[in-house]
């Protein structure tokens, strides 16, 4: 292989997984490697464990490029590389399996491609300086999982949770900033765990990320708003929901918390942590700290020895939550996971049965949503005319209002209005006087 080579990424999975990509990315580029979607001297499959059909898919996609470009020299990295090795070292193509931690730390990774680097390359700063391909940057707060979901074999492939340290999570997030990402998803495969090992909370970090001060041309402040992702209702702290309050222009008042299933008995047999009641108890109380917060989150639907009456409970505690948007999943036992010895699912055309019965709902909950949204302040990151609310909203924006050059983000009032063409009911974004004002200056 040259050293001057050719490579392409295909990454499977969470956020986490797509953030972990790109450090590899940047350290090849950082020698001249070149991205190529065909004929690359190199594939790097970054891969995801958490369903089986991951796996499948992965898998699939290593026998195909191999048999398109046999000269193609693959590396496997990620959760299958960590779950199943040998397997993956036996398929043809493969040069390289490399999991999880130090294995696919950029210096291992380097190594193993026979690269090069000086003791000065050991001080680059650790992160990413941009995110390809996307309009927003993923920022990884930490990596791995102490909880044990019966359905879930992330512990066992990911490790315990280890948190980034504050300050070299401030500076990634300037220079993503300062490279025009105007919004930073904070992830992680268990978020609400950060900084349990370092003696510190969540909240700790959320307010030295907002107090940093990304630059750019002639010094300009940066403008940029965090966004989290995935973390649950019970790690959402009175700390961390004052600072959200206190820095709202900074921090999206949006939160994605998982819930799984709606029945008491069907979360302990997940084993889950909480039940409904307290579930919904963390929405009530985030309601009151936060100005119309957008709740969204992860419903499995058949899970072992799910009955009716455990999905009826479902759709009531779905609809008490009253949730912004629902991703709705179908579950399917992941070999060597608890769930494995559960029993049996209901039956295939049952679950479909019953995610279409909740995604029916999750719809109507969406539009009731959106509606209460009317007269609401909000701030968009604009993408053409078209741009993404805090309150994770599609949301058009009429440039005819904004004055000067067109901003990454503009302040609105939202108003519900109807399109003339679809008669469907969409949010529209009005600048106000005072946002016209500032950015004709």
């Amino acid at each position: 292989m040259r050293r001057m080579g050719s490579v392409r990424f295909v990454t499977y999975g969470c956020k986490a997984n797509q953030y972990d990509t790109q450090v590899l990315r940047e350290a090849l580029v950082r020698r001249g490697w070149k991205e190529e979607d065909r004929g690359a001297d190199l594939l790097v499959v970054n891969t995801c464990t958490v369903t089986a059909e991951a796996g499948r898919k992965a898998r699939q996609l290593i026998r195909r490029a191999h048999r398109e470009d046999p000269r193609t020299k693959i590396c496997v990295t990620g959760c299958l590389a960590e779950s199943e090795p040998e397997v993956l070292r036996e398929m043809p193509g493969v040069e390289w399996v490399l999991g999880n931690g130090e294995a696919k730390q950029p210096v291992h990774f380097l190594r193993e491609l026979g690269e090069e680097f000086t003791p000065e390359e050991l001080g680059i700063p650790s992160g990413i300086t941009e995110f390809s391909g996307h309009t927003r940057a993923f920022l990884k707060i930490q990596d791995g999982c102490d909880m044990a979901c019966a359905f879930c074999i992330i512990p066992s492939v990911r490790g315990k949770s280890k948190s980034r340290p504050i300050p070299e999570l401030v500076a990634e997030v300037e220079r993503l900033a300062e490279s025009g990402y105007v919004e930073i998803v904070l992830c992680g495969i268990h978020i609400g765990h950060w900084g349990r090992d370092l003696g510190l909370e969540l909240a700790d970090l959320v307010a030295a990320l907002c107090a940093a001060a990304p630059r750019g041309a002639r010094g300009r402040p940066c403008d940029f708003r965090l966004r989290l992702s995935s973390i649950e209702a019970t790690e959402v702290s009175d700390r961390l929901l004052e600072v959200m309050a206190r820095e709202s222009r900074r921090v999206a008042p949006h939160l994605h918390m998982p819930l799984q299933s709606g029945d008491d008995e069907i979360l302990a047999a997940m084993n889950r942590w909480y039940g409904v009641e307290e579930y919904l108890g963390h929405c009530d109380r985030i309601r009151s700290a936060l100005d119309r917060p957008a709740f969204t989150a992860d419903v499995l639907v058949g899970f072992c020895g799910e009955e009716d009456r455990h999905f009826e409970r479902t759709l009531d505690t779905v609809r008490r939550a009253g949730f912004a948007r629902l991703h709705v999943f179908p579950f399917s036992v992941r070999p060597g996971t608890a769930a494995e010895h559960l029993g049996a699912p209901p039956p295939p055309p049952l679950v479909r049965e019953r995610r279409a019965a909740l995604s029916e709902l999750a719809s109507e909950l969406q539009v009731e949503y959106r509606r209460s949204l009317d007269g609401a302040e909000d701030s968009i990151v604009l993408e053409g005319a078209v741009g993404l609310s805090g309150r994770y909203q599609r949301v058009r924006v009429p440039l005819e209002e904004l004055e000067g050059p067109l901003p990454p983000r503009v302040d609105v009032r939202l108003a519900l209005e109807r399109d003339a063409e679809s008669g469907e009911e969409r949010l529209v974004g009005h600048a106000t006087a005072n946002d016209r004002l500032e950015h004709a200056r």
